[in-house]
């Protein structure tokens, strides 16, 4: 009886149908495609925010000469780099729990690794947002300088986001790493398109 149990099950799953992951559908894999939804929801998420930034928040400094502009770029870096800063709070403290360690080398996927290379990363991508953020507030006029600022929010949101799911499952940081650096890929774009092409789309 629980031999005809057993290859009643086992039918049943050799009827159901499994994807080739070699198999294209539009040109992408099986295992491109969670890749291409990420990329696409990164895009609609970061411009959802930043199109709610422009349109409810109406801010303008009220002068907007070399010192004003430099300010603004170093008050936006001091906000962006917390949450670097605060991870490496966490690990320091970490560091004293050696169940989190083979000797001096902290476990495979344990919270003081995870954080290691959140901070890593999360250097890394302030390094290219701080330039690109310093590039906009050398050629933004003054109507378009809150741009500065809601880049500088969804950065920090990308990296909550980032470190939340890294810890949850490795695979969950990739929405967090793109709503932190596409937005900065943009700008980077918008800067070329300016200082190379003298064109300039109204931000």
């Amino acid at each position: 009886m629980q031999r005809q149990v057993r290859q009643g099950q086992t039918s049943t799953r050799r009827k159901g149908k499994r994807r080739d992951p070699r198999v294209k559908y539009f040109g992408f894999t099986a295992m491109q495609w969670p890749f291409i939804a990420t990329l696409v929801g990164n895009w609609l998420f970061s411009a959802a925010v930043f199109a709610a930034g422009k349109t409810f928040w109406d801010w303008t400094p009220e002068a907007w000469g070399i010192a004003d502009r430099l300010a603004l770029v170093i008050k936006d870096a001091v906000v962006a780099i917390l949450p670097g800063v605060l991870g490496i709070c966490i690990v320091a403290a970490q560091r004293l729990d050696p169940s989190m360690f083979v000797g001096s080398t902290p476990k495979p996927n344990s919270p003081v690794e995870i954080n290691t290379k959140f901070i890593l990363n999360t250097f890394e991508q302030f390094t290219a947002y701080f330039i690109a953020n310093a590039g906009l507030a050398m050629y933004c006029p003054i109507e378009e300088a809150r741009t500065l600022p809601i880049l500088t929010g969804l950065f920090v949101l990308g990296r909550i986001l980032f470190w939340v799911g890294y810890h949850k499952n490795p695979y969950l940081r990739a929405f967090g790493f793109g709503v932190t650096f596409y937005p900065t890929v943009i700008a980077y774009v918008w800067l070329i398109l300016i200082m190379v092409f003298g064109i300039r789309v109204p931000l």
